[in-house]
């Protein structure tokens, strides 16, 4: 396939390979041979799909190629798997498929990291896409947010793969995707600022669409503006790149000074940690781990307190959105901005759970009253959603 390939909008995936560790398998039998290349797409345990032979993970461990190689000392590379979605052991919460859809309202759909499932679990994120897909008509979907992390180690592989996923939405659902810190670098370190995300995901054909806006940098798709009306509303959307440069902030500031009158919602990688408080390298009183600052990408970066202070408090942000954390996966603030309106900070991340995430994403459902919305952690791949208070919550959107 070209890796330019023409696109209606969008981005990215990741694929995983297991080098030869005989001394680190105990009960499990050898781990195959690491694959030549990254294009190898077949094979892997079908009875257990977190098997890669390395670590020797017991059914209902969450999977995690980071815990499972550095503990001991292998390089991760393997196929990735198709797994059958079976109830799983654990599973998540029950519940019924979905709650009540409000007639009249509109929908945001919101799809955390994907990076495991580009790795290993490519049929869980095209399950997600296609459910998108097939309910957006009943469910006035208006936009989909990608949060970063398409894919793991910023590889073709993962990429063709993420690629094939959101292609599900073309021409269906208009959407955008923010680049994370593994999207970036020669393995997915954040140590440089290039990745393939321009290779799989066409500019020009993104630039095609209606509701997009423009770009900081021509021909690149790392930060860019959206502009659509939903549920009563015009919005504008800025979706930004992993850490934000100083000189993408001072853009970011422009596009919402020029666009005044609509809501504005920010998109970007890393901005709110699961302590409910946003991302603060000089907070030393609330530590915090994978801080954008940490990570030693070139240009210089900002946190999430930094862009609250420097952008967010001075416009009329509504929400912001963002993944990258671990811990539980969520988090929440309110903060009133410089002209007395709450803006709503939400963090999502899954990548933790079993099957690199379980399918979960977020639906912002936004009632007929403008006002409303309603926070909910569904999952096309079990089509169960998550019941717990920050999981299931309803909010009053500051349109004033």
């Amino acid at each position: 396939m070209d890796a330019a390939r023409r696109r209606y909008l969008g981005l990215v995936t990741v694929a995983w390979s297991i080098a030869a560790c005989q001394d680190a398998l105990q009960d499990f039998p050898a781990a195959p041979t690491a694959m030549a290349g990254d294009e190898a797409d077949e094979g892997g345990d079908a009875d257990d799909p977190r098997h890669g032979g390395c670590g020797g993970l017991q059914r209902g461990e969450a999977w995690s190629p980071e815990l499972v190689g550095e503990a001991q000392g292998c390089e991760l590379q393997a196929p990735p798997v198709e797994p059958e979605p079976p109830e799983p052991e654990p599973g998540p919460e029950p519940g019924p498929s979905l709650p009540l859809f409000v007639e009249g309202s509109t929908t945001f759909v919101v799809l955390p990291d994907t990076q495991y499932y580009s790795l290993r679990f490519p049929g869980v994120f095209s399950a997600q896409t296609k459910w998108i897909a097939r309910n957006a008509i009943d469910r006035n979907i208006a936009y989909v947010f990608h949060l970063g992390d398409l894919v793991q180690y910023n590889k073709e592989s993962e990429w063709k793969r993420a690629s094939a996923a959101m292609a599900e939405l073309d021409g269906v659902v208009p959407y955008g995707i923010v680049t994370g810190n593994h999207d970036y670098g020669p393995s997915g370190d954040a140590s440089t600022r290039e990745t393939l995300l321009n290779q799989w995901f066409s500019f020009d054909d993104a630039a095609l669409m209606p509701s997009f806006g423009g770009a900081f940098e021509a021909g690149k798709l790392d930060n860019t503006f959206h502009l659509f009306d939903a549920g009563g509303h015009a919005f504008v959307a800025l979706l930004l790149e992993w850490g934000p440069r100083d000189e993408v902030v001072a853009w970011a500031n422009d596009v919402m000074s020029l666009y005044a009158d609509r809501l504005g919602i920010l998109v970007t990688h890393a901005y709110l940690n699961h302590n409910d408080r946003r991302y603060d390298h000089t907070d030393d009183a609330h530590p915090q781990t994978y801080n954008p600052h940490l990570y030693g990408t070139p240009g210089g970066v900002n946190d999430g307190e930094e862009l609250w202070q420097k952008l967010v408090r001075q416009h009329r942000f509504v929400f912001t959105l963002s993944g990258h954390v671990l811990g539980d996966g969520t988090g929440y603030l309110a903060s009133v901005d410089d002209h007395g309106r709450v803006v709503h900070q939400m963090l999502s991340n899954y990548q933790h759970r079993d099957l690199g995430g379980e399918g979960y994403l977020r639906l912002l459902e936004l009632e007929p009253d403008g006002r409303t919305m309603h926070v909910r952690t569904y999952s096309p791949w079990y089509d169960q959603y998550l019941t717990a208070a920050d999981q299931n919550f309803t909010i009053e959107l500051d349109v004033g």
